[in-house]
């Protein structure tokens, strides 16, 4: 019986002895995990264009500034003024010159010059920000040059009268041809969608043509003439005419974003442009009288007044990007309407201006009562490259 009272009271004093060092251990309160801080946002980060996929690329963000230059050259079809305007305004001149002097024969014309070649050629500097406002200084010029064996001439028809025998002539064939547009446009094209942008643009234009051309003509007088029986053509002589015109010309200006290399542009602007015009030069001519020997003479024309054109400049333009390098192909259309609100002068000389000249003297009211087309279509190519600046610096 003492032997169990002993025992019982070994395992109880085991119990509590292991109670009281288990008890502060188990009183403790769990560890807390330590909460790391979050990694830090990179701040300032540059904004992408939601136009691109590839954030890597630079070239393919929205741009702060960029300056952009140009150079190109292309072909084109041109339907002069100058030619277009000779044939219905000497026909004017001459019925009207007949109709005061019955002496000076009519004349009319019978076939027109067609359409001619011309190579051009093109420069631009554009500056743009955040790729809505634009300013762009650009000159594109066209030069043709021209033979006897192209169809660049007016010819007219002289019909029988009581003083001289009907003859047909070539009245104006255009030797040279040069016109130079300067153009200095402010434009703000503003992002409708994602990928199509379109806006107004203001174009302060000023253009100058020269043109070379030489005047021909042929008379015979009947015997019931002053002198006759005699022969009168030109054989050669240069007139030269300068004009130099200017203008503010509003526009339309939109761009499309077909993919992240291929852009489509396209403006059309509405053309108001006067200005100021010249022609002088020399016309040598060959009389001979009964089949004699011929004798030379010259002739001095010597005209001048006030011009305008009106019409549209259309231009359409396919652009393919790498990086910061460009190449533009593109087609430009001008429709022009010209016409004289003054044009005095007069050619003088020693010959009658009855057997040669078509035009009504001191003031040429053909080309005052008339308006001529010129039309210039042209096709160019146009490689560029581009600079750009924002907060990453030049690049």
């Amino acid at each position: 019986m003492r032997f169990f009272i002993i025992l019982n009271f070994r395992i109880l004093l085991s119990f509590f002895l292991i109670l009281s060092f288990s008890g502060p251990v188990l009183a403790q309160e769990p560890e807390k995990t330590e909460t790391l801080p979050a990694p830090k946002q990179e701040e300032n980060t540059k904004e992408t264009s939601s136009w691109f996929t590839d954030p890597n690329d630079k070239f393919s963000k929205v741009f702060e500034h960029r300056l952009m230059f140009r150079v190109g050259a292309g072909i084109g079809n041109l339907s002069p003024a100058v030619l277009n305007e000779t044939g219905p305004a000497w026909s004017k001149d001459s019925i009207l010159r007949n109709i005061v002097d019955p002496d000076s024969p009519p004349s009319f014309p019978y076939k027109e010059a067609k359409s001619l070649g011309v190579q051009t050629q093109a420069w631009d500097i554009s500056y743009g920000w955040k790729n809505r406002f634009e300013i762009q200084s650009a000159r594109n010029s066209q030069l043709g040059k021209y033979g006897k064996e192209e169809p660049a001439s007016t010819n007219f028809i002289t019909p029988r009268t009581d003083l001289y025998w009907a003859s047909a002539f070539e009245g104006n064939r255009l030797l040279r041809f040069n016109g130079i547009n300067d153009h200095l446009r402010f434009s703000y094209i503003h992002p409708f969608t994602s990928r199509f942008r379109i806006g107004p643009s203001i174009n302060f234009h000023r253009y100058t043509e020269q043109d070379t051309s030489s005047y021909g003509s042929y008379s015979t007088s009947r015997p019931g003439a002053p002198v006759p029986d005699k022969a009168t053509w030109s054989v050669g002589g240069n007139v030269e005419s300068n004009f130099s015109m200017k203008g503010v010309l509003p526009g339309i200006y939109m761009k499309i974003k077909i993919a992240e290399w291929w852009e489509i542009r396209s403006r059309l602007e509405f053309l108001d442009r006067k200005g100021d015009f010249s022609a002088m030069g020399t016309q040598v001519l060959q009389e001979s009288v009964s089949g004699g020997a011929g004798t030379y003479s010259i002739s001095v024309p010597a005209y001048g007044g006030k011009v305008s054109d009106k019409g549209t400049i259309f231009m359409l333009e396919s652009s393919f990007r790498y990086c910061r390098f460009s190449l533009d192909i593109g087609m430009i259309r001008q429709d022009i309407t010209r016409s004289y609100s003054i044009y005095v002068g007069d050619t003088v000389g020693t010959v009658s201006t009855n057997d040669y000249l078509l035009r009504f003297p001191n003031v040429d009211l053909g080309q005052m009562s008339h308006q001529s087309k010129q039309i210039l279509t042209e096709v160019y190519i146009m490689p560029g490259a581009s600079f750009f600046y924002d907060s990453d610096g030049i690049y």
